[in-house]
């Protein structure tokens, strides 16, 4: 079997940000903490990250995360508790690495109507949305590239080991960086499961976790689309695989196709 070695040069523009040497992945600091509230209710915590598009920064997570409802129905996840957040805070990095700072963000304006962006999949609702940002004076924004990857050669299937960057029951790692949680893809990536563009994920996963980022890292030999095995080296960040969404009975995770995704995000004005 033919090998191949692909080497690669860091991206100065996320690499510069970690001079500090205090933290090795860039991934780390692209997941943020984020808590739902109704007034001054406090209704529950999840994970969110930032894409950019060509005009501004839009915070991504989960449809049932900013309405409390299941998108496939659109009825409240919880009968006995029927509130939905209308505000959300944010943990942000600032300009110092490991230093924060904590933004809120409205989800309705003046009149009542959404600020963020969803879509549909027949009569469902895609379980990803984006909300425009508009407190990130004080915050360092590290958007996730969900484009494009050095991993883009690589063949990605079933048993491949992907990480799932979130706050599961709202644990973190110090200073407040998310905890990886790694799991097995479960299902063939290019068919789609539950008759969306989903991949099953062979992970225990938790409440806290949805909207969290999943990323494709092999720290050993891959296996190329040509059929070459190899490695890759360098320093390049993970490949995006997705968005985390729901649990089947906590076994096995919902992970929304990047490349489903992709056209949504670039659509964002």
């Amino acid at each position: 079997m033919k090998k191949k070695y692909i080497f690669i040069l860091a991206f100065i523009a996320q690499t510069s940000a970690f001079s500090q040497n205090k933290v090795i992945q860039p991934e780390s600091v692209q997941s943020l903490y984020i808590e739902l509230f109704n007034d001054s209710t406090f209704l529950g915590s999840a994970t969110g990250f930032v894409i950019k598009s060509k005009t501004r920064n839009y915070l991504v997570t989960n449809y049932h995360v900013v309405t409390n409802r299941n998108p496939t129905n659109n009825e409240w996840l919880d009968p006995k508790f029927p509130i939905a957040p209308n505000k959300i805070k944010i943990v942000h990095n600032a300009n110092i690495l490991g230093n924060y700072t904590i933004s809120t963000e409205n989800l309705f304006d003046k009149k009542g109507n959404k600020l963020w962006y969803e879509n549909k999949i027949k009569n469902e609702m895609v379980d990803v949305v984006e909300l425009p940002l508009n407190d990130t004076i004080k915050a360092k924004i590290y958007p996730v590239n969900y484009k494009t990857s050095v991993y883009e050669q690589v063949r990605i299937t079933t048993s491949e080991r992907v990480f799932i960057l979130g706050f599961p029951k709202g644990m973190k790692s110090a200073p407040f960086f998310p905890i990886w949680k790694s799991g097995l893809l479960a299902s063939e990536p290019d068919y789609d499961q539950e008759g969306k563009p989903i991949v099953w994920v062979d992970a225990l996963t938790y409440k806290g976790m949805s909207g969290s980022p999943v990323y494709f890292k092999p720290n050993d030999k891959v296996l190329f689309k040509d059929g070459a095995e190899g490695f890759i080296s360098g320093g390049g960040t993970a490949k995006f695989m997705g968005v985390f969404s729901h649990s089947y009975e906590f076994i096995y995770g919902a992970l929304w196709k990047a490349e489903y995704l992709e056209k949504i995000f670039d659509s964002l004005p």
